[in-house]
């Protein structure tokens, strides 16, 4: 039996510099947490939990509440912890969000075990198949920033490959208005265009939000409003033929269960690293898959969650496209481990056992945690 040894957690920030504006704020750093699991038998495995704009206190949830409680386990029963945890510490009694997030970076560092344990990469073990995925440009990138910058950054992605781009609205609505105006009249239907409000947008002003998707021919719409504003996701849905996205701020399939069933979106964007790691993430995909909703997941900052979404992706029925982080800076993408390769706006599930990522420790040195907000 693999039993579990130790879990250990690291609250990591990498400085970005100028860093891209949106609507919750500016990028003034990236941060992580990694989740290390050790094995009685010496398997390590990596996971990553979401920064929730606080590490260090997911982090402590991680070492000082969650690892204790499973300790001994098998590292291979999943579901059974899952559960577990989530009864304790998520259901009632625990600290909320933060709990979900950091049993998010627990189960994919147990998915990445089991892997490493039985030679198979993720997505075999889950039934998928190793197949290229669209991806679009994403991440904290394509700003609040003047037209002609905005211009030149597509222009760079296009080069590379990309063919639908991920907008920034949330502005002033005349400014969100200008922008995506301007881009579609730029790029023409050469692009497909889709825009991320950040859950900035007031109720009051849905007309003008549907005069923004009008103006961007916009594939969908990102989270327009707050994830408990539900009556103004109903009177948007209802005023536009643009499609709705969102979930990434949506924890466990619980929280997204009215979305879903009243096909309020048409794209659900739980994140690995938010929403209940892998073992969650396939059942939100199956809840969406039952209603005929596509499955588009948030991804988080590193490799490590790159890999668990597209091995998500290569198993979930309803895969749509998979969110590539095109920000200048990211060392947990780049420095992490090998970063994934974009071919032809496309990427491909690792074939190496587990989540196929080899973890570089010597960055839990080089980028210790910086007190602070993430956006500021």
């Amino acid at each position: 039996m693999t039993k579990i040894k130790r879990i250990e957690a690291f609250a990591l920030s990498c400085p970005t510099p100028g860093g891209a504006v949106f609507a919750v704020g500016r990028s003034a750093k990236r941060d992580m947490v990694l989740v290390r699991i050790e094995t009685t038998d010496g398997i390590v495995g990596y996971g990553e939990a979401h920064h929730a704009q606080t590490p260090s206190t997911i982090a402590a949830f991680i070492n000082d509440a969650l690892a204790p409680s499973l300790i001994g386990m098998d590292a291979h029963e999943t579901e059974a912890i899952w559960q577990k945890s989530h009864r304790r510490f998520i259901a009632t009694h625990g600290p909320g969000a933060a709990a979900v997030i950091g049993l998010s970076g627990v189960d994919l560092a147990l998915w990445d075990i089991k892997g490493k344990d039985l030679g198979q990469p993720v997505y075999r073990l889950l039934g998928g198949s190793r197949r290229p995925i669209p991806a679009y440009a994403g991440g904290i990138s394509l700003g609040f920033q003047p037209v002609d910058d905005l211009k030149r950054e597509i222009e760079k992605l296009v080069e590379r490959g990309y063919t639908f781009m991920k907008l920034r609205v949330g502005d002033t609505m005349r400014n969100d208005l200008e922008r995506v105006g301007a881009i579609r009249e730029a790029f023409g239907p050469s692009i497909v265009l889709a825009a991320d409000a950040g859950t900035r947008y007031r109720t009051c002003d849905v007309a003008l939000i549907a005069e923004v998707c009008e103006a961007g021919s916009l594939a969908w719409l990102e989270e327009p409003f707050t994830p408990d504003n539900l009556p103004g996701y109903r009177r948007l849905r209802d005023l536009t033929a643009t499609p709705l996205a969102a979930g990434e701020n949506h924890f466990t399939r619980h929280e997204l269960r009215a979305l879903i069933s009243e096909q309020v979106i048409q794209f659900v964007q739980a994140d690995c690293c938010k929403t209940g790691g892998i073992t969650e993430i396939l059942k939100i995909a199956a809840l969406a898959d039952a209603w005929h909703l596509q499955f588009a997941p948030h991804t988080s900052a590193s490799v490590l969650s790159t890999a668990a979404s597209v091995h998500a992706l290569s198993v979930a029925p309803n895969a749509f496209i998979y969110e590539a982080d095109v920000s200048a800076i990211n060392a947990f993408r780049d420095e992490l481990g090998a970063p994934f390769e974009i071919t032809d706006g496309t990427i491909t599930a690792p074939d190496a056992p587990g989540l196929g990522v080899e973890i570089d420790e010597a960055l839990i040195g080089k980028y210790p945690f910086i007190p602070g907000a993430s956006y500021q």
